[in-house]
């Protein structure tokens, strides 16, 4: 055998090293070798879908760049497209992977944030939900899938509407009901030049009921609810109960409240 089909068989045997693709990062993101593991697909209809690389074990070649550029705002594509192949369409076609037209819970159904003008945000959980009932037991009947496109009142849901439909004191917990079931998350207060403070709903509803606080000394509604120092020293807001006796006193560590 020549040296030269010596060499050919030998780097034959070794094996070549084959050039792999790698996900750029989007957006200054960073990751990995420059990969993003996780990208937040934002949609107009019914807010964002996490994509998560590293749950895709593939080689990069196999999506990119024939089925998704490698470029931060460059793939768009509705569901109907993806019902026809394109996009994760591709291998999500109830063959090779679960169907883009399965169950929308698996991509779409996170937590939402419901932003309300008078008690702050209320959260919304998918996950204890859709563990009693299907998509279609709430959509789109009672809630549109599209992003800020249900909007109801209290009045409205006590009526029956929206949240009320289920929360109606048999079906599940009445809207009338204890209000610290969705409303009462912590409370962050800015102070800048005090340190800010965390109110902690949960430890003060372990003790008390709504309405010893609420609508006397607080009103249920974001902003409302102003004081000094020298007005809770004389007894106003916070330093109704925090008076030294009932609670520790709102003149004493200031640590107590404010993040110094």
């Amino acid at each position: 055998m020549s040296r030269r089909w010596f060499l050919i068989s030998l780097l034959l045997l070794i094996g070549f090293p084959v050039p792999q693709l790698h996900a750029v990062g989007m957006g200054g993101m960073g990751g990995v070798a420059g990969m993003v593991d996780k990208l937040s697909i934002q949609t107009k209809s019914v807010g964002p879908v996490v994509f998560s690389h590293s749950l895709h074990a593939f080689q990069c070649n196999v999506c990119h760049p024939s089925i998704f550029k490698k470029k931060n705002n460059s793939n768009h594509v509705t569901m109907e497209m993806m019902e026809q192949g394109r996009s994760c369409g591709a291998c999500h076609n109830g063959r090779q992977a679960f169907s883009v037209t399965g169950d929308c819970v698996t991509c779409h159904a996170g937590d939402i944030a419901i932003k309300t003008k008078s008690v702050g945000v209320a959260t919304f959980s998918h996950e204890v939900h859709i563990d009693m009932f299907g998509c279609e037991d709430c959509h789109p009947d009672l809630f549109k899938p599209r992003n800020n496109s249900n909007h109801a009142t209290m009045d409205a849901m006590e009526g029956g509407e929206s949240c009320g439909a289920c929360h109606d004191g048999d079906s599940a917990f009445g809207v009338t009901g204890d209000c610290a079931t969705c409303h009462a998350g912590d409370i962050l207060y800015k102070d800048e030049d005090n340190g800010n403070v965390v109110f902690p709903h949960t430890a003060h509803i372990d003790m008390f009921g709504c309405d010893e606080c609420h609508p006397d000394l607080f009103k249920p509604k974001q902003g409302a609810n102003k004081a000094s120092m020298e007005d809770m020293e004389n007894g106003e807001s916070c330093g109704a109960c925090h008076d030294g006796d009932t609670a520790f006193g709102v003149a004493e560590d200031c640590e107590s409240c404010h993040e110094m």
